[in-house]
Formats: C-alpha cells, sequence, structure tokens
C-alpha cells in the first residue's frame, strides 16, 4: 500500500499530502511527502516543505500519525497546483 492522501493533525493547524513520485521506479516507488499550514477552517493555506522518502519509511510515518490522532481528508484537487 502506498500512503496517498491528505492527513490533518488533532489541532488543526499543519496537513501533510501524501504522493507517489510518478518519476520513481515500480519497483522502488518514492513519497513525496508536502507539509502545509492550514486555515481555520483546516483547508491547505501555506506550502511549508517538501520531502522525498522511500515507501517503508512514508508507510511508517502514516500509520504513526494515524495512531497519533491525525485524521484523512479530502480536498479538491484544484486545491494544490
Amino acid at each position: 500500500m502506498i500512503p496517498e492522501g491528505w492527513l490533518i493533525d488533532p489541532k488543526r493547524k499543519w496537513l501533510l499530502l501524501f504522493r507517489k513520485d510518478p518519476a520513481s521506479l515500480q519497483r522502488l516507488p518514492k513519497v513525496f511527502m508536502d507539509k502545509w499550514e492550514s486555515t481555520s477552517l483546516g483547508s491547505p493555506s501555506t506550502f511549508k516543505n517538501r520531502r522525498k522518502v522511500d515507501l517503508t519509511p512514508a508507510i511508517e510515518t502514516w500509520n504513526e500519525l494515524i495512531d497519533n490522532g491525525w485524521i484523512q481528508v479530502e480536498f479538491n484537487d484544484d486545491l494544490v497546483a
């Protein structure tokens, strides 16, 4: 499973976007993790940074965040270019 989508922290201050790097090899997938500041309504407002990680650390990070109260949310793809 490649983690994909948005997670928001319990205080609704930070968002993380997980998405597969389309240029990575099928057998060695990489995942982009984009950190965003959230608006008061919980949508992305300010891009902070991007990390490109191997699949295993991305899965570990996703699962750890979910275990710590982060929630998966959905946004229209037009919000982020």
